[in-house]
């Protein structure tokens, strides 16, 4: 019985017919490379019928790329899978990989040769679609990478086995742990919290439906420092509202991230102390601005620590290692201020000796703070409006136009709408810098913030003058808190200085405080007080102030004129 291939070779019909039906493009060329056979698919592949290759050369139906240069077949012997471009009869460009080898006869001479060709245009474009699927995938995981990496917060997701499926670059940070590290592992393998065990926020949200949870904890973030760390928890839900796992913000609140913390004196951020709701406010604001570049203006009555705002704004920025320069523009006049901030080349006026950068060279990539912005003249606030609006600037009495990375902070004690509408400030450079306002309150606005705030700067003045564990008596408190301040902060600080300087216990007492505070006529002496009396505070002040007569004046609440022709008055040295 004869096999299927002795079959196919000795009935040419036959042969041909299952060639006809193979699922590639085949063709058989002679040693001339003419066409001798031409299948049924290469007829539908090319558009070229049988009738018009057999007898003529290969390329009168086969137009393929690499055809034109050099024969593969006849040059190389043979063709494996070679991705080529093929065009058809009506012109339609097709990606094809094709094959051959040289047919031989008995003496080995080559009579022929067969190639057969398979059409992978339709899989070469889904080929290409997904790799450009896969490339937009790409750019839109980097996208949503950076996005989560830009967050202040750390942020990873669990699923529903609690196995973390993302982590972000933050998250790295706070934990020290890698993502790839991170990444496949139980959520309580990584963050390890007393919350894992007892309630966690993301637990709580599954079990109760809440949208979100928060819970405070400490972690053992890079380097071993422990953090104090806010858990919040947000349910992740499918469009039918089923649980498909969660998000978890892990939020740095310890001093290094500006985050409000509890010390001794109670609430304190960025060295600001409050836990009134107004300062709150202030603290929120602030902390949410602190990570952009945008403009702030900084407003509020005099000694209300404007420039505390502005340094917490600067600490907690990414400008943070760059310098903080503060100015204030009510102390200079204008030539000086001008020069003061943009700095001047030798010979632009008199005195102008050498060259000289300005502040705001100074705080090339860190904070330039511009305290009593509201008394700058109007060629002042000209140069700064195009400053803060293209970053650029000209030194005094130079044409050269220089640039600087800095961000800008104004503060002013004034209404400036007021001083729009009376023409004595620009409205543009107004607009310019109230992009994020920040109003800061009165003391008296702020009044339950007195005792934790006079207790918080009495601990640092007291180990400044050399008296530790210095404390307020509850009637002294009492004392502060009934009193107007109508110099805010800096007003306290004065009296707490004269406080330190006086009072002759290890309790400041009301009679310590100065006289203003006590209800007496005399701001430096009280009714009936006799000159030892007077003598005494005097000298105490000054062994306090290690004899400094400008901190001795200050602690006093009187100038220095006045405490030097009172020390000739008394004969005290």
């Amino acid at each position: 019985m004869m096999d299927l291939a002795s079959i196919l070779v000795n009935n040419k019909d036959l042969l041909q017919d299952f060639l006809n039906w193979a699922a590639d493009a085949l063709f058989v060329v002679d040693k001339d490379q003419n066409v001798v056979f031409w299948n049924r698919q290469a007829q539908e592949l090319t558009g070229f019928s049988a009738e018009e290759v057999l007898g003529r050369h290969c390329l009168s139906g086969i137009r393929c790329s690499n055809c034109l240069y050099k024969c593969g077949l006849f040059d190389e012997g043979s063709m494996d899978r070679v991705r080529v471009e093929l065009v058809t009869k009506d012109g339609r460009k097709l990606q094809v990989r094709k094959s051959a080898l040289l047919l031989r006869d008995d003496k080995g001479e080559v009579i022929g040769g067969v190639e057969w060709i398979r059409d992978e245009t339709e899989l070469v474009q889904r080929i290409e679609s997904c790799k450009a699927h896969g490339d937009e995938i790409a750019s839109r995981e980097r996208l949503q990478s950076a996005v989560l990496g830009s967050i202040r917060e750390g942020v990873l997701s669990i699923d529903q086995d609690w196995r973390i499926s993302m982590f972000s670059r933050r998250a790295e940070m706070i934990t020290g742990i890698a993502a790839s590290d991170a990444l496949g592992k139980f959520c309580h393998e990584v963050i390890g919290s007393r919350l894992c065990k007892d309630d966690c926020p993301a637990q709580y949200c599954l079990e109760t439906g809440v949208d979100e949870a928060e819970r405070i904890t400490e972690l053992v973030g890079r380097g071993g420092a422990t953090l104090s760390i806010a858990e919040i928890a947000v349910p992740l839900l499918d469009e039918k509202g089923d649980a498909m796992g969660s998000v978890i913000l892990l939020e740095d609140r310890s001093d290094q991230s500006g985050m409000l913390s509890h010390g001794r004196t109670g609430a304190v951020f960025a060295g600001m102390v409050g836990r009134s709701d107004a300062m709150r406010r202030v603290f929120r604001v602030v902390e949410q601005v602190a990570a952009s570049d945008v403009t702030v203006l900084v407003t509020g009555p005099s000694g209300t620590g404007k420039e505390m705002v502005a340094r917490a704004l600067h600490h907690l920025s990414d400008r943070n290692a760059a310098p903080f320069q503060a100015i204030n523009c009510a102390a200079l006049p204008e030539a000086l201020l001008e020069s003061e901030l943009f700095g001047h080349v030798k010979g632009a006026f008199t005195g102008a000796l050498k060259d000289r950068p300005g502040r705001i060279e100074a705080a090339e990539g860190g904070t330039l703070f511009l305290d009593e912005i509201a008394e700058t003249s109007p060629a002042i606030q000209a140069k700064l409006l195009r400053f803060i609006q293209e970053r650029e600037y000209q030194r005094v009495g130079e044409n050269k136009t220089r640039t600087a990375d800095v961000r800008v902070i104004g503060a002013t004690n004034k209404d400036l709408t007021k001083a729009v509408e009376d023409g004595d400030f620009r409205e543009d450079l107004y607009y310019r810098l109230k992009v994020i306002p920040i109003e800061l309150p009165s003391l008296v606005q702020r009044r339950d913030d007195i005792p934790l705030l006079a207790t918080h700067l009495l601990e640092k003045i007291a180990e400044e003058r050399g008296r530790p564990g210095l404390k307020l008596t509850s009637s002294a408190i009492g004392r502060l808190v009934q009193h107007s301040w109508p110099g805010n902060v800096r007003e306290l600080i004065n009296a707490l200085e004269y406080a330190v300087a006086l009072a002759p216990g290890r309790r400041i007492r009301p009679e310590d405080l100065p006289p203003e505070l006590t209800g007496a006529r005399q701001r430096y002496k009280a009714p009936g007080a006799d000159v030892d009396d007077e003598v005494r505070r005097i000298t105490q002040a000054l062994a306090h102030n290690a004899q400094n007569r400008t901190r001795a004046a200050r602690a006093l609440g009187m100038d220095r004129v006045t405490l030097y022709r009172k020390m000739k008055k008394y004969g005290i040295t």
